[in-house]
């Protein structure tokens, strides 16, 4: 490879032929790579591919163009996912990305997407999703554990039942199946709990047997692709995925959690002082967390769903614990 062409060509021919990535995710970047990045930079040879070349015929001429600071960081992650590739399967000896991010061409702050769901939308929401799932709980689980625990996408489309200890009722997503690339634990609720032993017993006895909690046939996990045009139907494409963590997170702040666990429970880096903060007792804190959070979600119908007796109000001080009339998941 000499250019930088070659390089962000041969990487977005990789995204395309991969059956992981999402059919949305594959379009823009394609668009992307073809519409900006290969005109304004893509005869540039490797070397002369240097942050003052980034932002004057890149980054300012987008700018010139009229377009968005999002929309300037997707070319540069684009650029950077595309030379790190390059240079872990040793088609580059040099990155000249590496030390580059979007705060080295723009300091200004990022407007953040508006979401499409709100908290008013919560109830008509839950009763939609809980009797989806009472319908068909093979095909309505992964939007009520999104809901449930605010995870991407992703993560929880690679999670497998080894994954959920019941003695510990807890949900490990391992740290290469993470964006934040470390070790995540979700408790788990007596809701979620029964929620999934009803989803368990309703598999096919095929993909009862595979370790993915989200099978298709022939022993695969659902793909992203498919999930999100799961989201699409069910949705009619007013709210996506990413709508539901934003709604989840939206709600613990309403319920009085403590920031530093919402972030937590979602995922989010805290840096090494908050880490710090919250290491003694965090598990703890995030159950107590999840509880309110899923008792606010049975107020508003999830026990369609879970068919548990769980009646504490989820604005009480501390919620109390559901007692389970159900199965729950098989060891």
């Amino acid at each position: 490879m000499r250019t930088t062409g070659d390089v962000v060509l041969w990487w977005v021919e990789r995204v395309e032929k991969n059956r992981e990535t999402s059919d949305s995710y594959k379009k823009n970047m394609r668009s992307m790579v073809r519409k900006h990045i290969v005109p304004k930079v893509g005869k540039l040879t490797i070397a002369r591919l240097t942050r003052r070349a980034i932002d004057e015929k890149l980054i300012w001429a987008m700018h010139e163009e009229g377009l968005k600071p999002r929309v300037q960081q997707k070319a540069l992650q684009a650029l950077r996912q595309a030379f790190l590739m390059a240079e872990e399967t040793t088609r580059i000896k040099v990155n000249p990305m590496a030390s580059l991010t979007f705060r080295s061409f723009y300091r200004g702050a990022l407007p953040s997407k508006p979401a499409r769901l709100s908290r008013i939308d919560l109830p008509s929401l839950v009763q939609k999703l809980a009797e989806n799932f009472d319908r068909d709980p093979v095909n309505g689980l992964l939007p009520l554990m999104m809901l449930a625990h605010g995870t991407r996408i992703g993560e929880t489309l690679q999670a497998q039942w080894s994954h959920i200890s019941l003695a510990e009722r807890a949900w490990v997503l391992p740290e290469l199946n993470c964006k934040s690339r470390r070790q995540h634990i979700l408790p788990l609720t007596p809701q979620t709990l029964a929620l999934l032993a009803r989803y368990r017993q309703a598999l096919p006895d095929a993909r009862a047997q595979i370790d993915w909690v989200f099978p298709v046939r022939g022993g695969a996990r659902l793909s992203p692709t498919t999930a999100s045009a799961m989201f699409r139907s069910l949705s009619g494409g007013k709210w996506s995925s990413h709508d539901l963590r934003k709604l989840m997170r939206d709600c613990l702040a309403d319920l009085g959690i403590d920031f530093f666990i919402g972030e937590r429970l979602i995922n989010h880096s805290l840096g090494k002082v908050s880490e710090t903060y919250l290491t003694r007792d965090v598990m703890e804190r995030c159950r107590e967390a999840l509880e309110r959070w899923h008792a606010r979600l049975d107020e508003c119908g999830f026990s369609i769903a879970h068919d548990l007796n769980a009646s504490t109000p989820a604005y009480s001080q501390k919620a109390g614990k559901a007692e389970p009339t159900g199965a729950a998941v098989d060891s």
